[in-house]
C-alpha cells in the first residue's frame, strides 16, 4: 500500500481467516510497499504531531471521486486538496488514480490510502484526513485479467481499497466496470466486464457480510463509481449487494451527466446531506455526504 513519502509506517496483523484475507491482499511479493502474510503497511496518520492526533468522531464528511484518467496531476492535487480542505472532509474514496499516487500524497493535511502492487495497480484510494485515527487497511481484489477500452488502451482488474477510521467505521472505495447493463435480472455486456463486475460484487459482498456478523457494533460505508444505479434489479448489481448484506443505498444524486452512478451503501451508520458539487475538472461530479454513528454504539 502506497503512503505519503516522509511519514512513518507501522505494521498491523489483520484479523478474519487467513484464507479469505489472503485473496484480499496486493499478491505482489515485489513491491516493498506492501507486506507479506498477514501484515499490511499504512500510514501512521501521526506525522503532523500535536494534539489531534487519532481523532475518533463521532460524526465524519465523507465524499466519493472518479477523478478520470488523463488528466495533468498537479491540477487535480490542486483542484481536490482545496476542496477537501474548503468543506473540511475527513476522507474521499477516490476512483481511477493511477498516474497520480505521488500528486495526491502531496496534499497538506492528507494521505493517501492505495495499493499499487494490487492487480489494479492503486486504481482506486482513499484520501484520509492526517487526524484521523486509521488501521486495518487492504485491498479486495476481483477475478479477471483486465479488458481493451474503447480507446485502445487496457483497463486493469478491479480491486477496491478498505480502511478502518475513527476506531468505528469501515471505509471502502469501488469501481465497478462500464458498459455492463442488467436484462432480466442479469448483467450483459462484453465477456470480460461482465465478468469482473460479477467478482468484484461477490467479493465485496463476502466482506460485508464478514464485517458485519464480526462488527455488528461497528459501521460499513462501502462506496464509489458503480456505473450502475442503485435501483437496478438483479444479480451481482449494487442493489444487490445491499440487498444481500443488508445495507442501505444512497445513489439518488446525478453524478455523470443525468446519470446517479456515484454512490455509497450503509451499514450501522446514518448516511445524510447527500449532495452533487463540482466536476474539479473530471467528467463525474464529487459526491459528498455526512456519516453519523448511531447513539448507543461502541
Amino acid at each position: 500500500m502506497r503512503t505519503q513519502a516522509n511519514r512513518p509506517h507501522f505494521h498491523v496483523g489483520s484479523a478474519g481467516n487467513p484464507a479469505q484475507k489472503a485473496e484480499e491482499r496486493p499478491k505482489s511479493q515485489g513491491d516493498r510497499r506492501v507486506a507479506a502474510g498477514d501484515q499490511f503497511e499504512a500510514s501512521s496518520a501521526q506525522a503532523s504531531g500535536g494534539k489531534d492526533k487519532g481523532k475518533t468522531p463521532s460524526k465524519l464528511k465523507g465524499a466519493t471521486y472518479n477523478v478520470e484518467r488523463d488528466r495533468n496531476p498537479k491540477d487535480v492535487q490542486a483542484w481536490l486538496g482545496k476542496f477537501a480542505r474548503h468543506n473540511d472532509l475527513d476522507f474521499v474514496q477516490l476512483q481511477e488514480i493511477n498516474g497520480y499516487h505521488k500528486a495526491l500524497e502531496k496534499i497538506p493535511g492528507y494521505h493517501l490510502v492505495t495499493f499499487p502492487g494490487a492487480k489494479d495497480h492503486g486504481e482506486t484510494g482513499i484520501l484520509v484526513k492526517d487526524s484521523l485515527l486509521q488501521k486495518q487497511a487492504m485491498s479486495i481484489q476481483g477475478e479477471g485479467g483486465g479488458w481493451t477500452t474503447v480507446r485502445g488502451g487496457h483497463a486493469p482488474p478491479r480491486a477496491a481499497t478498505a480502511v478502518k477510521l475513527a476506531g468505528w467505521l469501515q471505509v471502502v472505495s469501488a469501481h465497478q466496470p462500464p458498459s455492463v447493463d442488467w436484462k432480466n435480472g442479469l448483467p450483459v455486456g462484453p465477456k470480460n466486464r461482465v465478468s469482473t463486475y460479477k467478482s468484484l460484487s461477490e467479493k465485496l459482498l463476502a466482506f460485508a457480510k464478514r464485517k458485519i456478523e464480526n462488527h455488528p457494533d461497528q459501521g460499513l460505508l462501502i462506496g464509489g463509481d458503480w456505473n450502475e444505479p442503485a435501483s437496478t434489479k438483479g444479480k451481482w448489481s449494487p442493489g444487490w449487494i445491499a440487498q444481500q448484506a443488508g445495507m442501505k443505498t444512497h445513489g439518488g444524486v446525478e453524478s455523470h451527466g443525468h446519470g446517479k452512478i456515484d454512490y455509497a451503501m450503509s451499514y450501522g451508520a446514518r448516511v445524510s446531506n447527500v449532495r452533487a458539487g463540482p466536476t474539479g475538472g473530471s467528467d463525474h461530479n464529487i459526491v459528498m455526504f455526512t456519516v453519523s454513528r448511531p447513539k448507543g454504539k461502541g
